[in-house]
């Protein structure tokens, strides 16, 4: 049962809702002040947020909840309609902290929120009864933004797999373009050979020369070849170097047979 605007203002007189402002007092809700918005653990004092953007908002009232007590916090009409979506936790009887819970922009536009204008409403319900065992857990006492608090080392493991494998999509990405890129390159070399090779057999070209020629566009592509995957392979123990030394090794047969058939003539 939620508890109406008198019940509230009995909780502001008796601390259980601290920092309150009695003008904010709804019918069942109390409407929450912002305190600052948390990106990655910093505090702002205003935020945009893009499409599927969140941001952990600290409210300037605290609670301080008996044993009866639970608050939830909710968000507020305007704000749903504007295109936010709201996560919290249910606060639980015996709880001491300030309240926080994270916006997410649900919308396809970009929503800028300050520190000005409200987002959410808390709401109290009676719990039928005393709870045996008030709330004291991990986010007691929070007056600051903790983050994963004493759940860090938790959930790290869980974080950093997410990280790896949103690297590992960025590496296979990356590999595919570079692939098809490849792939052109090896088409264009053997392309560019059928008609130099075409060319020469009709012209007095000597062989080493012909050889030499051959050898320089083959080393080219594939030097061109290690310079697409170096720009776009991202992962350092994904990338082949194979390609690079044998296109240097070709440029340098390539030089080398032409200075001395230079020489010799």
């Amino acid at each position: 049962m939620y508890l109406s605007d008198t019940k509230i203002q009995e909780l502001i007189d008796s601390e259980v809702l601290l920092h309150a402002d009695a003008s904010n007092i709804g019918q069942v809700t109390y409407d929450l002040r912002t305190d600052g918005f948390y990106i990655n653990e910093n505090k702002q004092s205003e935020v945009e947020l893009g499409p599927g953007d969140s941001t952990f908002v600290s409210c300037v009232e605290c609670v301080a909840l008996p044993n009866d007590l639970t608050a939830s916090v909710l968000l507020r009409n305007s704000r749903i309609r504007q295109g936010l979506s709201l996560d919290a936790p249910l606060y639980f009887p015996g709880h001491g902290t300030r309240l926080f819970y994270r916006v997410t922009n649900v919308s396809g536009n970009t929503i800028t929120l300050d520190t000005s204008k409200g987002i959410a409403q808390v709401a109290f319900q009676r719990v039928d009864g005393m709870v045996a065992h008030p709330y004291h857990g991990a986010f007691s006492d929070e007056l600051n933004f903790n983050g994963l608090a004493d759940y860090s080392d938790v959930y790290a493991g869980e974080l950093k797999k997410v990280e790896n494998k949103k690297e590992e999509i960025v590496n296979i990405e990356s590999r595919i373009y570079g692939n098809v890129l490849a792939l052109f390159a090896i088409f264009a070399a053997i392309f560019t050979l059928v008609n130099v090779n075409a060319g020469g057999l009709s012209s007095n070209i000597t062989t080493v020369n012909f050889v030499a020629l051959d050898l320089l566009i083959i080393g080219g592509f594939l030097v061109l070849a290690s310079a697409i995957e170096a720009f776009l392979v991202k992962d350092k123990d994904k990338k082949a170097y194979l390609p690079l030394a044998l296109g240097i090794v070709c440029i340098g047969v390539a030089v080398y047979l032409a200075l001395h058939q230079a020489a010799c003539a």
